[in-house]
């Protein structure tokens, strides 16, 4: 379509200002060992999936998700050291698109996964991943109110796919996730409870009629508080 209506230059220039910002990001996951899944190139962008993402200390996974939106002063740069005129003017334009539209707090993008982890770090992870998806759906709603049109339809749409797919992943990952707690990455901190809660990064313990019980043991009782969203 952008051939046929004399739009093909513009077009694949934006797909590399895209496509250079996942490449951040596999870049920077490659540097903290993350497991590489694929990148699925999309009319409208590109979207890195990692296969462990959730699984690695969250500062590392924090350094992931920033990689993208400061890709776009490197981009910056770029632009004005190599372009000029009509098609520097797009470009600055676009590349400002991108970043402020990706640091919107909608998952997948990178603001909503960054405002997911911090979340994560300050509260229950159950807790933190429920509230977490219903900001995003707040945020697109409200994106959608403002801003749909033809141009953006198809975009919000996948959006909206997405937050159906990561209410069915939250209750599926913290399975696998409170499954696995004796396998997890080496952790310093302690964090004491005196209810059922689990907190991201930390070896959890737990206060039961005076007594301290690990998180291993009470991995099963983590099991039964799941709850489908």
């Amino acid at each position: 379509m952008a051939w046929f209506s004399g739009y093909l230059k513009w077009y694949l220039s934006s797909m590399l200002l895209v496509c250079i910002h996942e490449l951040c990001h596999l870049l920077m996951a490659y540097s903290f060992h993350f497991q590489i899944d694929k990148i699925e190139i999309l009319p409208f962008g590109a979207y890195l999936t990692l296969k462990d993402f959730f699984y690695h200390p969250i500062a590392h996974e924090i350094c992931v998700v920033l990689a993208g939106p400061c890709s776009h002063l490197f981009i910056y740069f770029l632009i004005h050291t190599l372009t000029q005129g009509v098609y520097h003017d797009y470009l600055v334009r676009m590349n400002m698109t991108i970043f402020l539209f990706n640091l919107m707090p909608i998952y997948p993008l990178d603001g909503g996964r960054l405002i997911g982890l911090l979340l994560q770090s300050m509260m229950d992870l159950q807790k933190a991943m429920t509230f977490h998806l219903k900001v995003s759906v707040f945020a697109l709603c409200v994106l959608t109110v403002f801003y749909f049109r033809i141009n953006t339809c198809i975009i919000i749409i996948y959006l909206y796919l997405q937050q159906f797919s990561y209410k069915h992943f939250i209750p599926q990952y913290l399975r696998q996730y409170y499954s696995q707690i004796t396998t997890l990455y080496p952790r310093k901190r302690i964090c004491i409870h005196h209810c059922l809660e689990y907190r991201r990064g930390y070896f959890n313990y737990y206060i039961d009629n005076h007594q301290i019980i690990d998180e291993q043991k009470m991995m099963y009782s983590l099991l039964k508080s799941i709850k489908d969203i």
